[in-house]
């Protein structure tokens, strides 16, 4: 498949999906309107400010990349926003899914000049995001609509922990009426001087190494993971309870491992956190999470309770679930679907041992899972596909034509090592659903 032709496809799903009070907005990229390509050079973007951050050319060649594609980005969202009433100080979340972290400071230079609040963000570094590997940068995001609910009143800030600062331009916890939406967060220190990294055991609480055995394999093989995860969920936990919430409220965890081999270890401190009644869990592993040597990035959506919203999970009778986890968690409508694993044989007629059998059993496992709480695939607004290869998605993308039809979510579609923790799969998808009043509206890119 030609990158011309991944291009038109992805151009099939809409920009983006509005339901209740909130915008769903597909993945965008830094695209040329004159031929639908990458951007690559700051001349493309005369006008956008700011433009390249130095006078030499060498330095700015490398960066331009990324830079003119995230000019091109900001400018796209903020026609897309106002199309619908509303604008970037309304950005909820956005996830910034970027080819090489490297560049990361390029992005975070160009957001400042557009966000004076901004939003709760997640960064990861991924696989290619077309099959030409032009594309840097790829950005998905949720916004509020205020007028659609005006009992939920204004989006604010309630900024979490004061004493960990944001490591970025961007804000721990954003709130829109009863629903926080946390930024990804990672294990490193910001309430100690130097910002350290969490390395090890010895960096925690004693009440966090409930794990470590006292024999240097194991506490050297297990311990980094462990006492990171602790430290992050702890950090969530602080978060939450600063802005009058708590881990028991949190409808949704996608969890980004540096390393799937990480995973069993990760869980069981994931159940240390989450007892009983657990949120909707995603797991996958990412090419690069937060900063130089940090093993996991959480990222959480919760509720404040009290606030007109109760949460409710939603599991089949007799399922085993596969991790601590519930098949879906809802409140006041949004409901967060946990991550559903690919399975299905090859088959001879599918390229690279059967990617396209997994997409349909996914499908199938979503609409069951929908219809738990009697709603259909016209009620999913956002649909993030995890897959090992983005050309392959040329298998998948007719599966999930066919399923949704014309209604279709908004979609991000992403390369990363190890799309989930099963071995055999190939490709993993995050639902996010409205379950309230009124039908999601699509709107053509």
């Amino acid at each position: 498949m030609s990158g011309k032709q991944f291009f038109s496809m992805r151009r099939r799903w809409p920009a983006c999906v509005a339901a209740g009070p909130f915008l769903f907005v597909s993945g965008q990229m830094g695209l040329r309107d004159r031929d639908g390509r990458p951007h690559t050079r700051y001349v493309d973007v005369q006008g956008l400010a700011p433009g390249p951050a130095s006078d030499y050319a060498w330095v700015s060649g490398m960066e331009a990349p990324l830079g003119s594609q995230a000019l091109a980005l900001y400018d796209r969202y903020r026609k897309l926003l106002a199309r619908h009433g509303t604008d970037l100080g309304n950005l909820l979340r956005y996830h910034i899914y970027q080819r090489d972290k490297r560049f990361f400071p390029v992005f975070d230079r160009v957001r400042r000049q557009y966000e004076t609040a901004p939003p709760a963000s997640t960064a990861v570094g991924v696989g290619p995001f077309d099959p030409d590997d032009e594309s840097r940068l790829y950005v998905d995001a949720i916004a509020y609509r205020p007028s659609v609910r005006p009992a939920y009143g204004a989006r604010t800030v309630p900024g979490g922990a004061g004493r960990y600062a944001a490591a970025a331009h961007f804000s721990h916890v954003v709130a829109a009426g009863p629903f926080l939406f946390v930024a990804g967060q990672i294990p490193v220190d910001t309430s100690r001087p130097d910002n350290p990294l969490v390395r090890n055991y010895d960096d925690i609480p004693e009440e966090g190494r409930f794990l470590r055995v006292g024999r240097s394999h194991e506490d050297a093989r297990n311990g980094p993971i462990a006492a990171q995860t602790w430290f992050t969920y702890d950090l969530v936990r602080k978060h939450l309870e600063s802005a009058g919430s708590s881990l028991r409220e949190v409808l949704n965890l996608i969890v980004y491992l540096q390393d799937m081999r990480d995973f069993p270890t990760f869980h069981r401190v994931h159940e240390h956190f989450f007892p009983d009644d657990p949120p909707a869990l995603t797991v996958v592993e990412a090419g690069e999470v937060g900063h130089k040597g940090t093993l996991i990035e959480i990222e959480p959506t919760a509720i404040v309770p009290g606030r007109g919203v109760s949460r409710r999970t939603c599991n089949a009778a007799g399922w085993k679930p596969p991790a601590r986890m519930s098949m879906l968690a809802e409140a006041g409508g949004l409901a967060f679907l946990s991550g559903i694993v690919g399975t299905g044989a090859a088959s001879g007629n599918d390229s690279r041992s059967g990617i396209a059998p997994q997409a349909r059993s996914i499908v199938a496992e979503l609409k069951h899972r929908l219809a738990l709480v009697k709603a259909g695939l016209e009620r999913v607004v956002h649909l993030t596909i995890y897959v090992d290869d983005i050309s392959a998605f040329n298998d998948v993308a007719p599966v999930l034509e066919r399923a949704f039809g014309k209604r279709r979510p908004a979609l991000a579609v992403l390369e990363v090592p190890r799309p989930a923790p099963v071995r055999s799969a190939r490709m993993q998808a995050v639902a996010i659903a409205w379950l309230g009043e009124g039908s999601p509206v699509g709107t053509a890119a």
